[in-house]
């Protein structure tokens, strides 16, 4: 809650309206529709009232004023929070200031029923790392286990024949590449220094006998297509069919019978290769589903702002393509006691596309994701606080001699909206403040709206936000009647720095709870976040 601490402070510091310079009294202005946290579900919202000036604008935008002081206005509003800023202007100059906001565009509930899209892009560069991290892991097979399991590697009982078995494979390193083509990755193993140790039984005129045979190579290269699929919840791969070729191939037949060179020579080669294919087409899939499985993020409960929050994530699909190893999700969020929220939803497809930028591990989350998440914790309170003043050091002094606490609510959930140029940003609309004294008796009230653009914070394998300075909007509904300590437009200004870096902490603290795409085994580094169409976009280096 100590984001909404930061809301009051800068709540407790702000002011009802321009404050006019004229020695004349300042017309009256009622605003009777809409009400404050009014949702929309549209374009438009129609604003209407009273006033005794007879000038008066609405987001910039004159309207006229009946006889009676009555007016009303079609006003259009864009999807998310809108504000609804009204002057009312006298002919002294004198300008009284209402700001209230709206919740439009289409609208879905927070009950946990609708799914919107995580996806994730693994570049080519992220794909080299990955290479790595897999052939670390490929380093530790026991191959020498794996290729007796196979049994004989080549079987002629006949009376001029052998059966071969292996009975060790040495060597110095592994190495694994992966190069994104149309539906698969190129995927090409290297094994340096190869030792195989063969037990060769054989026959020569039906008389039996044994040796070792030793097939040694400075490098095998096992070369495949590594496909990949959604399977029961999981991203599986696969590697059906490989090529082999051994580099500085040498064959000690040792004290094989001069009667069997030719034999030897001929099959003791291609049973090593086919040999090692059957090992890394058995041995790397696993392994790299092992490093692939973070791609498709599991659900789970987090308490967030103090409030229980189930993820649910169904896998829907993945795609190979130059641009990379694509997958997509669909999340859904369901707080404890929050499904009576509303959110504005503009589901858009996801696409690799979206992470074309990408350098490295590529993030997509659907705006509604978050959104949702925010409706669901303000439908179940979450953003309702109470905090006492001496918590707020040099805003108390701004406030009622007799003021000791702060209570905060809001009337409409936090909105992220991206504007499909690249920048974010984070909304509230009406958040509602009322200054209290030790009985709880209220002695001010505020009305606070505002919003900011969120830009990326560095923070290693999480998606940090930082939030820039707000545009503030803020109406007094109420102040003691001696007028003690008004507030002022100044003392604004002179708060909102310092406190409101402190909301973007605690915003990005909810957020990194959400269900995110990772490697495992790979280091993930401090995230570059943007905007698309719908979504936040983050760009994740690969360490």
């Amino acid at each position: 809650m100590k984001s909404l601490t930061c809301l009051a402070v800068l709540a407790a510091c702000s002011t009802a309206a321009h404050q006019s310079t004229a020695p004349d009294a300042a017309p009256t202005l009622v605003i009777t529709s809409p009400a404050r946290g009014t949702t929309v579900d549209g374009a438009s919202v129609t604003v209407t009232g009273t006033t005794t000036a007879p000038t008066l604008t609405i987001n910039n935008v004159g309207v006229p004023v009946g006889g009676d002081g009555t007016f009303s206005a079609d006003v259009p509003v864009a999807p998310g929070i809108s504000l609804i800023e009204t002057h009312a202007i006298d002919t002294h100059g004198n300008d009284v200031r209402d700001v209230r906001a709206v919740l439009a565009g289409a609208l879905a509930t927070s009950d946990g029923s609708q799914a919107a899209t995580i996806a994730a892009l693994a570049t080519p560069a992220a794909l080299t790392t990955i290479g790595t991290a897999i052939a670390n892991d490929a380093k530790g097979v026991d191959y020498t286990a794996a290729a007796q399991a196979l049994g004989p590697v080549y079987n002629n009982t006949g009376c001029l024949g052998a059966v071969l078995d292996i009975t060790s494979i040495s060597l110095s390193n592994v190495g694994v590449t992966l190069a994104p083509k149309a539906n698969a990755l190129a995927t090409e193993v290297t094994i340096d220094n190869v030792v195989v140790k063969l037990k060769a039984n054989y026959k020569v005129a039906c008389i039996g006998g044994s040796d070792t045979i030793t097939v040694s190579a400075s490098a095998a290269h096992i070369s495949g297509s590594l496909g990949a699929s959604v399977s029961n919840g999981k991203l599986a791969t696969t590697l059906p069919s490989t090529t082999v070729t051994l580099d500085g191939f040498s064959l000690d037949l040792g004290g094989i019978p001069s009667e069997l060179t030719n034999l030897f020579d001929s099959v003791v080669q291609p049973a090593v290769q086919n040999a090692l294919a059957s090992l890394i087409e058995s041995k790397v899939p696993p392994i790299a589903n092992q490093a692939f499985a973070g791609l498709v993020a599991k659900g789970f409960t987090a308490s967030l702002l103090g409030t229980s929050s189930t993820f649910t994530v169904t896998p829907a699909k993945t795609a190979i393509s130059t641009a990379g190893l694509y997958v997509e999700l669909g999340a859904k969020t369901l707080v404890d006691g929050g499904a009576g929220g509303m959110y504005v939803t503009a589901p858009m497809p996801a696409s690799a596309s979206l992470m074309a930028q990408t350098k490295g591990l590529g993030l997509a989350i659907e705006c509604d994701l978050v959104n949702g998440l925010f409706a669901g914790l303000w439908a179940a309170g979450a953003f309702e606080t109470i905090v006492p003043v001496s918590d707020l050091s040099i805003a108390s002094a701004l406030l009622d001699p007799n003021a000791a606490q702060l209570a905060l609510s809001m009337s409409l959930p936090p909105t992220v909206i991206s504007d499909g140029t690249g920048n974010l940003q984070l909304a509230v609309g009406d958040a509602m403040i009322s200054v209290q004294d030790a009985s709880g008796t209220q002695l001010q009230q505020l009305a606070l709206s505002l919003h900011t653009a969120v830009s990326a914070a560095s923070q290693q394998g999480a998606i940090a936000l930082t939030l820039g300075a707000p545009t503030l909007f803020a109406t007094v509904l109420e102040q003691a009647d001696d007028g003690a300590r008004p507030l002022t437009d100044s003392e604004i200004e002179g708060l909102v720095g310092a406190a409101w870096s402190i909301v973007g902490g605690q915003a990005s603290a909810a957020l990194a709870k959400l269900p995110l795409p990772a490697i495992a085994g790979v280091q993930l580094g401090a995230p570059t976040v943007t905007g698309a169409p719908g979504y936040l976009v983050a760009d994740v280096p690969l360490n």
